[in-house]
């Protein structure tokens, strides 16, 4: 059974009375009342009352989950504290997802309270993105860990899994030129996010670009390419997971990180350095990936940095960040620690919620993406945008390696 936070399903109000509740365990006077109301794409006709808006607390482990009202307004009473809203509603006969979200804000029994101390009324607006399911998703990213057979920890055997989920009436995609990376900053629990609600995201040290010719590496609907992140060799020797990575499809190898390791037969991905390090390697924490192609291709992608290089929003000396256009990005998840005391790194758009793990670090376990259903063999994996309902988390690794 998945195991979830703790969610209080609120009444359906018709106003916000603080006297006048159900649920007096948790909402009492002094509670704060807070109006959501949503902006749908123009030209959208959006079922809202199917949208289910969850109000999570950022500093306590439980969260507030409604549908809004007949007049497409939810509105909460609940404890005063800091919170991030996710709006969501998936359509099976359709595969459409709406998704939307406000991260971290901080709500009081007087309103909202801003970073100068101001305070507006309890009054936010979603914006709502529509989208269908991509054609190139993650199927698993194995990012936690485990330990060497004498105990120690152990990171060398992480990877990322990417599936052609075009169905069983799908066409052959192409990798040739395609990037992964991950993002900036490196950990969910890093304080806060200046990039937050801009269009471009960094990215954290160097990403990596899938070689060839733009013929060179087809996939078909229902295969995968497995791209080991440090070591694409067999680990069964090393550590408790077992897997043998020198099965790979891809491995991130450059000759001048020697911490990373390729066997023969698995083709090196080529690495674009953005920042410094010896080590391409996803945080065992909570890291952020993104598979992603630049509008203008990589070349000039990367000779433009008075456009892709700048510093954090509001600095103006120290780390120079490489970043990404949003509208660049094909697929991503943003991965957790826990579903409160974490950021966000990817904008609704991409990813509107994040994925945790229960498990423990080094404990040998991955995210893997939900199977929607099934037709001529080829699964068809789900894809809303929202990884809280994508992704199944401390999952024992089971990539779709080469000759598998």
């Amino acid at each position: 059974m998945k195991r979830l936070p703790l969610i209080i399903l609120l009444p359906l109000l018709a106003g916000c009375l603080r006297n006048e509740v159900s649920d007096k365990a948790f909402v009492k006077e002094g509670a704060a009342c807070l109006t959501v109301t949503f902006d749908v794409p123009a030209g959208m006709d959006i079922d809202l009352g199917a949208l289910t808006v969850k109000l999570q607390n950022k500093e306590k482990p439980f969260s507030y989950s409604m549908h809004p009202a007949s007049d497409g307004r939810a509105e909460f009473s609940v404890q005063p504290g800091k919170y991030d809203i996710l709006a969501s509603a998936f359509f099976s006969d359709t595969h459409i997802s709406v998704v939307g979200s406000v991260p971290y804000f901080l709500l009081t029994a007087d309103g909202i309270v801003a970073e100068d101390g101001s305070v507006s009324a309890a009054q936010i607006r979603v914006p709502l993105n529509v989208s269908v399911p991509g054609e190139l998703v993650f199927r698993e990213v194995y990012y936690h860990g485990c330990v060497t057979l004498d105990g120690a920890s152990y990171t060398k055997d992480t990877y990322l899994e990417i599936y052609n989920n075009t169905g069983s009436n799908g066409k052959t995609m192409y990798l040739d030129s395609l990037c992964i990376a991950a993002l900036y900053p490196a950990n969910s629990t890093t304080g806060s996010n200046a990039w937050a609600g801009r269009d471009t995201i960094p990215i954290f040290q160097m990403f990596w670009m899938f070689p060839g010719d733009g013929n060179s590496h087809p996939l078909k609907p229902g295969e995968s390419a497995v791209v080991a992140a440090i070591a694409a060799v067999d680990h069964g020797g090393r550590c408790t997971s077992g897997l043998n990575l020198g099965k790979a499809h891809f491995g991130c190898y450059d000759e001048t990180l020697p911490k990373h390791e390729i066997s023969a037969g698995v083709t090196p991905m080529i690495m674009y350095m953005t920042g410094q390090g010896t080590a391409w390697a996803l945080s065992i924490h909570s890291p952020a990936v993104v598979l992603f192609k630049p509008s203008m291709g990589v070349a000039n992608y990367m000779k433009d940095a008075a456009t892709w290089e700048r510093y954090a929003p509001g600095e103006s000396s120290g780390t120079r960040y490489r970043h990404i256009a949003k509208e660049w990005i094909l697929d991503g998840v943003d991965c957790a620690d826990s579903p409160y005391a974490s950021i966000k790194r990817l904008p609704a758009s991409v990813d509107a919620s994040y994925v945790w793990m229960r498990s423990s670090h080094y404990s040998g376990k991955c995210i893997s993406r939900v199977p929607e259903s099934v037709e001529n063999g080829i699964i068809f994996y789900r894809d809303t945008n929202n990884s809280a309902e994508d992704f199944l988390s401390d999952q024992t690794p089971a990539p779709h390696l080469n000759n598998d």
